[in-house]
């Protein structure tokens, strides 16, 4: 069969990135903030001439109309000092974006423009208004050094204390020991350009220069994670060991994800981090419960203490910290993940379906949250809602059956005429969306075998194998929200994913 043919390709192909200590690198490609940021630091700083150069170049480079209004206006403020209207870019760049941390992004995205220079410094931001306490780190660093930018931009540094100012340096020369500080790019950056606007020069700036140049891409820009490679072993050895690949290869990966993991029994998304996440945990838990339940029996244990201390009173989970709101990408793979312990989680696992069922909306979908597919979360929650254990399915059967109904029939309507999906109804098939969509499908038991709508999809996927037998695809994760982020290496990751499941029906 063509779809064995295209997973064995895929299967070579990713195996071949497996490093020898058993991870998946999963470089991520560069983007316009974390090179139009560090330019003009860098130009403050008068340090590194040669990067200052290739970052030019990366921004000045023609990209065929890819770039947004948003990286438009960055590049063209760093580059020509050219103001934009910050209304007409976030018209695009926050459109539909229905989340609790709208607010939050206005003001980060807005800064960043008056950083480079494409917008002015407004005295509505009000710095002493921000609230840098209890959330995930980077975000507590991001916050703090909003904070001091922006007072230092209206030339009101009474706005800020020399408590902030101290608290700020300590975060930077804690976070930044390793590396950039917890593989977060856009959080270091925002750090040194706050740090440097009321000591320039210093020794802490120029060391966390010193890190940033080692992140530059071989374009002359740099990414927005400098290491993905937790993340990309989790889910790069859940696709191949549902592929059957060479075991030698996959116990390899597994043993790295075990040395990994943290001392809370979750994952961070990189090396040399100290913030465990969800995701992650999720993806990694997975993977191992698939590869061999007694050699990482204690790895599992300790991940699903992780995920019992984080998961909400709602019955959902949140990313990073327990109490901060839940979400539907999240929950589902939290879910799926526990599922392979059966009734050792049942409760966690009833909680957790009821809180899906509750989020779904009408048409059959749910909050993207970190993705811009509406197809991503879909297949989350139904992979959870069908790991439930047996003892707890009569009670939650028939919201089952209702929420698979209507999530069938969003796919059915939103399939293209060319048998892909889209990231939404409407637009033009994509290689991820398609994947995650065959995903959902296997999920809800409809394989390529027994259904015509998941087999035109399957026939789609096909179509896209390039020569080389890999897949591109357009990036669909957001990070910070909703800013796309690229790991090549996802492409062919979510489609062997989505080419075994529709072999048959299987769950995690």
């Amino acid at each position: 069969m063509e779809a064995d043919r295209v997973c064995r390709d895929l299967v070579s192909r990713l195996a071949a990135q497996v490093t020898q200590d058993g991870c998946v690198p999963g470089p991520c490609a560069s983007r316009v903030l974390e090179s139009a940021l560090p330019l003009t630091l860098l130009r403050r700083e008068g340090q590194h001439a040669g990067v200052q150069e290739r970052l030019e170049g990366f921004l000045s480079r023609d990209t065929g109309g890819g770039r947004t209004r948003f990286d438009s206006a960055l590049s063209d403020g760093v580059l020509t000092g050219r103001q934009a209207d910050a209304d007409w870019v976030h018209a695009e760049l926050l459109a539909d974006f229905d989340h609790f941390t709208f607010a939050r992004k206005r003001l980060f995205f807005d800064v960043c423009l008056a950083v480079v220079g494409a917008i002015d410094f407004d005295a509505g931001m009000r710095p002493e208004r921000i609230d840098s306490g209890n959330r995930a780190p980077w975000v507590q660093m991001i916050m703090l050094a909003l904070k001091v930018t922006i007072a230092h931009g209206l030339r009101r540094p009474e706005a800020v204390t020399a408590a902030d100012h101290e608290r700020l340096v300590t975060l930077l020369r804690e976070g930044q020991r390793r590396s950039v500080w917890e593989n977060h790019v856009t959080a270091h950056l925002l750090a040194l350009l706050a740090v440097s606007a009321f000591a320039p020069r210093s020794a802490d700036v120029a060391k966390g220069l010193r890190l940033l140049v080692e992140c530059v891409n071989p374009d002359g820009g740099l990414p927005s994670i400098a290491n993905l490679s937790v993340f990309c072993t989790g889910v790069a050895g859940l696709a191949l060991a549902r592929a059957g690949a060479d075991r030698q290869v996959t116990v390899r990966m597994g043993d790295y994800l075990a040395a990994m993991q943290g001392p809370d029994g979750g994952w961070p998304f990189g090396e040399n981090m100290m913030q465990s996440d969800v995701d992650t945990t999720s993806y990694a838990l997975a993977f191992l419960a698939s590869l061999d339940t007694g050699r990482y029996a204690k790895p599992l244990q300790r991940a699903g203490s992780y995920l019992s201390a984080v998961a909400g009173q709602d019955g959902g989970f949140p990313t990073y910290v327990a109490g901060d709101p839940s979400e539907v990408g999240m929950t589902g793979g939290a879910a799926s993940a526990l599922g392979w312990a059966g009734d050792a989680h049942a409760g966690l696992l009833e909680n957790a379906a009821r809180y899906l069922l509750g989020a779904q909306k009408p048409d059959g979908t749910f909050e993207r949250s970190w993705t811009l597919s509406e197809a991503n979360t879909i297949w989350r929650a139904m992979w959870a809602l069908h790991s439930l254990p047996p003892s707890r399915l009569p009670q939650l059967r028939a919201g089952r059956e209702q929420a698979v109904a209507r999530s069938w029939g969003f796919f059915d309507l939103a399939q293209n005429d060319d048998g892909g999906w889209g990231y939404r109804p409407g637009d033009a098939s994509d290689t991820t969306s398609t994947a995650y969509s065959l995903l959902a499908l296997s999920a809800m038991g409809r394989p390529a075998g027994a259904d015509v709508t998941a087999r035109r999809g399957v026939f789609h996927l096909l179509a896209r194998q390039e020569a080389d037998g890999g897949f591109t695809a357009l990036p669909d994760q957001v990070a910070p929200r909703p800013l796309l982020f690229d790991a090549p290496v996802f492409a062919d990751i979510w489609a062997l994913l989505a080419l075994g499941a529709c072999n048959e029906s299987w769950r995690w």
